[in-house]
């Protein structure tokens, strides 16, 4: 009988070292990207709180909202033969140059644009870094291979999919709108807002591709839910 309660301990304990021993292997399966996505999450996280509260505190300057000068660039490219004496191109060649419109007395529908040029990104880069903060932690706690892992890959590949398009569409408005407030020869118009979007191409690679391979994880933990009924 004793032997029997020594042969099941070894056996439990050998079945713990075992489950021991997968569980570090696919935590080792989310390496880099574990540390990565935390320690990057948790330095963006803190910057945006101090750059936030900064300003209401007079501890510093307008980290999050701009400081005190708004700029908007005019994205077509013009000739400026005027400066070629500075440049100095080689013969042949011909310098090309975009005109910036700045103000230091901008009003606050310029500086709602010039802070929506940017914040959308901003909003995307965080959502896909929490996304994948929690995908890491879930995948940390309970492996990589499970519902909630395949789960989190398909909401952050839809996420960073209409983000970057949505995104790029409200910063382009924002830009052009910008420009309309500034510069006399360059109105607000349907042409001037499209003309101005520039289609995230890898963005959108990228984000199908995570579909796909969510796609492949969510089959993947289907089978092996079902080997593992089977046996």
């Amino acid at each position: 009988m004793f032997a029997e309660v020594r042969g099941s301990g070894r056996a439990e304990s050998r079945d713990r070292s075992a489950s021991h021993d997968g569980d570090r292997a696919e935590k080792r399966l989310l390496e880099p990207l574990s540390t990565v996505v935390r320690g990057v999450y948790r330095l963006l996280l803190g910057g945006f709180v101090i750059g936030a509260l900064a300003p209401l505190i007079g501890a510093g300057p307008h980290l999050m909202w701009g400081g005190s000068s708004v700029c908007a660039e005019d994205r077509a490219d013009y000739g400026a033969d005027s400066f070629t004496s500075i440049f100095a191109p080689r013969p042949g060649a011909e310098v090309m140059a975009r005109p910036s419109y700045c103000t230091d007395h901008a009003d606050g529908a310029q500086r709602l644009f010039d802070f929506l040029g940017g914040f959308p990104s901003w909003v995307l880069l965080m959502g896909v870094l929490f996304l994948l903060n929690r995908l890491v932690q879930g995948a940390s706690r309970e492996g990589v291979f499970t519902p909630r892992v395949a789960k989190l890959l398909r909401v952050a590949g839809w996420w960073l999919l209409l983000g970057c398009l949505i995104g790029e569409l409200v910063e382009a408005a924002a830009h052009a709108a910008l420009l309309a407030t500034l510069a006399q020869d360059h109105p607000f118009t349907a042409d001037s807002w499209l003309g101005g979007w520039e289609p995230p191409y890898a963005l959108v690679l990228t984000a199908l591709g995570i579909l796909t391979f969510a796609r492949v994880m969510r089959a993947g933990v289907a089978m092996r839910e079902d080997l593992d009924g089977t046996v």
